[in-house]
């Protein structure tokens, strides 16, 4: 039975060869603990590594596991050493981001995406298995593979997903920025502010649910909005807006925020925008009141 030939770019010493060698060193042991057996050797071809892998056994039941073994290997090769890389070569070279630290924070965001991509099963071993299936069916047909080779001729389709999640963590990474410097803004206003009451309890009540009360505990009567505050909230338009721009009116010495569910977004928002003007409140007997019900509360002293 002929041999398979898997090649990688590099020469021995490369890290390409080096994770390739790990992989069918795994792949090998794999086998032999099924019952199977294989044997390979490794030898430098000009700027290349070639690995020449050989099945002990005969018939058709240990050929197929060879070859999905050999799928395995290269899937794991793929997405330690290509999918990192072209991911990288796709913000730096098309989308031209080419800061160290903007292209890293593209690449976080592209790999939570990722992650995220299929939630019903972790998406790596989804990608893996996919990517293992796809070349144990070439290997049906062909016995020689040149890694980079394969993956930039017949796995466009992959790449272009990659393209469009780039994309979408381009995006993403823009909205943060967009974000980050809205709460900058946000932040600098309230430092220059002048406190117009002492007090303010903030009462989260549920999800997107709030209620403002003054220092004695009564229901915050609003004045007309600061022309100044509307100009900067007109930037956005959501529910956590609407209680940052209130904050902002009313311009409070201190503010204190009751609440169940401090990683809330609008919680973290408000923590942000306030800083040392804020403090989350550890459980007064309003709080325990506020577990009980939802439609009262009474601030403590």
């Amino acid at each position: 039975m002929a041999a398979y030939q898997i090649s990688v770019p590099g020469p021995l010493t490369s890290r390409e060869a080096g994770q390739m060698r790990e992989l069918l060193k795994k792949q090998a042991a794999r086998l032999e603990h099924s019952g199977f057996s294989c044997r390979w050797e490794e030898v430098g071809r000009g700027t290349r590594t070639v690995f020449h892998i050989h099945n002990r056994e005969a018939g058709a039941k240990s050929e197929q596991g060879l070859r999905h073994s050999l799928g395995r290997a290269v899937a794991d090769y793929y997405l330690a050493v290509n999918e990192p890389d072209l991911i990288h070569r796709i913000i730096t070279r098309e989308f031209q981001y080419r800061n160290p630290g903007e292209s890293r924070e593209i690449e976080r965001y592209a790999y939570h995406l990722l992650d995220d991509s299929e939630a019903e099963e972790p998406s790596h071993r989804r990608r893996k298995y996919r990517i293992a299936r796809q070349v144990a069916r070439y290997f049906y047909n062909h016995r020689d593979l040149a890694v980079d080779g394969y993956f930039q001729f017949r796995m466009k389709r992959y790449r272009d997903i990659l393209m469009k999640l780039v994309e979408h963590a381009i995006d993403e990474y823009l909205l943060d920025q967009e974000y980050r410097e809205f709460i900058d803004l946000l932040r600098y206003f309230v430092s220059i502010q002048q406190p117009k009451v002492p007090l303010v309890h903030v009462i989260h009540t549920g999800i997107r649910r709030f209620r403002l009360l003054d220092g004695e505990g009564r229901p915050l009567q609003m004045k007309e909005v600061d022309h100044t505050v509307e100009e900067l909230m007109d930037q956005v338009s959501s529910h956590e807006d609407l209680i940052v721009s209130t904050l902002l009116t009313v311009a409070p010495e201190q503010v204190v925020l009751h609440t169940r569910n401090p990683e809330e977004n609008v919680v973290r928002t408000l923590m942000q925008v306030f800083e040392e003007r804020m403090m989350i409140c550890n459980g007064c007997s309003g709080c325990r009141h506020l577990r009980g019900r939802e439609d009262g509360f009474a601030p403590e002293g």
